[in-house]
């Protein structure tokens, strides 16, 4: 196996439900960049251990005990101390170590990183308590529930709540229990609380779902996995919007405000070509032989997927004005577009590119606007391809 993945797998493997990709805009205690993550055991390997991968290969596969998950984790957070501790006491082994992680982020990160893996079987326990949130339906046992969390420790308990709120479903909910739980609803109160890594840990999981929208040719890769995103995105930014809407002077505050913004800039030029995409896949081209463009009929029908999502997000987006215009503008055309198709497919119900055409303006119909709109649109279809058949 290639060194990167090998690092790549142990480290998805140790720390998985702390790390993130995009940690741009906020990285609290909780939160472990997994580029920083990688950059570590690269230089554990190459300057402590060089035996340290293949004893980590053996200790997370499928059959090994899983103490040896633990035990291993111990000794890279061992390792990781001994780093630090040699590099506070000489300049020379602090820049060589520095350099070795590729610059002093990274190097700050060590602190939060050692004591990831030192407490890395709590990990799975906190995914598990979050998992176990979702099934309480009492805000009373919620609220015991979150006052028994362990918070003795700032980092290890932002390190268990970040994978404990990954799997909260109902993120709205549990921040209304931490404001009962506290005494105001300020970041100031509720740190004072102790329940700051709640909050901090909604705030990371939404700035990770930044990661999918990462755009080659202003195109998704993956429309279900993006439109799922934007929507726990939406989620996430909405619950601690109930905090920072109150509080728009707080670092909470300037986190969601720098999300929101970036998430627009993300989304923004996608949603520019939706109506451009729409037009030219439902009409034929204005010279030469009729082609369908079965690619471009995908993006059109991608495109305005997407665009239904974002309304469903507007409340943490900063797209209302270009998204209402688009939502207009897309309902007009779209109107004219199938009724165009029907006629062309009435007068020849053989014809395939036709057909597939009227049937994309159709699925386009029931997303922009209802079920009933677009079963009019096939019914009438259907009449045709009937007449046609005798």
């Amino acid at each position: 196996m290639d060194e990167h993945v090998a690092i790549k797998k142990i480290v998805e493997s140790l720390l998985g439900p702390v790390l993130s990709d995009n940690c741009e805009h906020f990285q609290p205690a909780g939160v472990i960049q997994r580029s920083a993550a990688i950059a570590v055991w690269t230089w554990l390997v190459r300057d402590a251990d060089k035996d340290l991968n293949e004893e980590a290969l053996a200790a997370i596969d499928a059959g090994a005990n899983p103490q040896e998950k633990s035990r291993l984790s111990l000794k890279v957070a061992n390792l990781i101390a001994t780093g630090i501790s040699d590099a506070k006491q000489n300049a020379d082994i602090a820049r060589r170590i520095q350099i070795q992680l590729g610059g002093q982020e990274t190097f700050d990160r060590l602190q939060y990183i050692e004591t990831a893996f030192r407490h890395q079987q709590l990990l799975s326990k906190s995914v598990a308590f979050g998992q176990a949130i979702n099934g309480v339906r009492d805000d009373s046992s919620l609220k015991l529930a979150l006052q028994t969390f362990p918070v003795e420790d700032p980092i290890v308990a932002a390190l268990m709540m970040h994978a404990a709120v990954g799997q909260v479903q109902k993120p709205n909910r549990l921040v209304s229990v931490v404001l009962e739980l506290s005494d105001g609803d300020t970041q100031r109160a509720i740190t004072a609380s102790g329940f700051a890594p709640i909050v901090e840990g909604l705030i990371a999981h939404a700035q990770s779902q930044l990661t999918y929208f990462t755009m080659t040719q202003t195109r998704f890769a993956d429309m279900d996995l993006i439109c799922r995103s934007l929507d726990r995105y939406h989620r996430l930014i909405r619950a601690v919007t109930s905090i920072t809407e109150n509080d728009k002077t707080s670092a909470w505050a300037q986190a969601v405000s720098n999300l929101i913004r970036h998430m627009s800039e993300l989304i923004e030029p996608r949603l520019l070509k939706v109506e451009i995409d729409i037009r030219q896949s439902l009409r034929k081209a204005r010279s030469g032989p009729d082609r369908l463009d079965s690619d471009l009929l995908f993006d059109a029908l991608n495109g305005l997927y997407l665009l239904a999502s974002v309304r469903e997000a507007l409340d943490s987006l900063a797209l209302n004005s270009l998204v209402k215009g688009l939502w207009s503008d897309i309902g007009k055309a779209l109107e004219v577009l199938i009724s165009r198709n029907l006629d062309a497919y009435r007068q020849d119900p053989e014809n395939d590119i036709l057909a597939e055409r009227l049937n994309t303006g159709i699925k386009m119909a029931e997303i922009r606007f209802n079920p009933e709109y677009a079963d009019i649109m096939a019914r009438a279809r259907d009449g045709a391809t009937k007449r046609a058949a005798g």
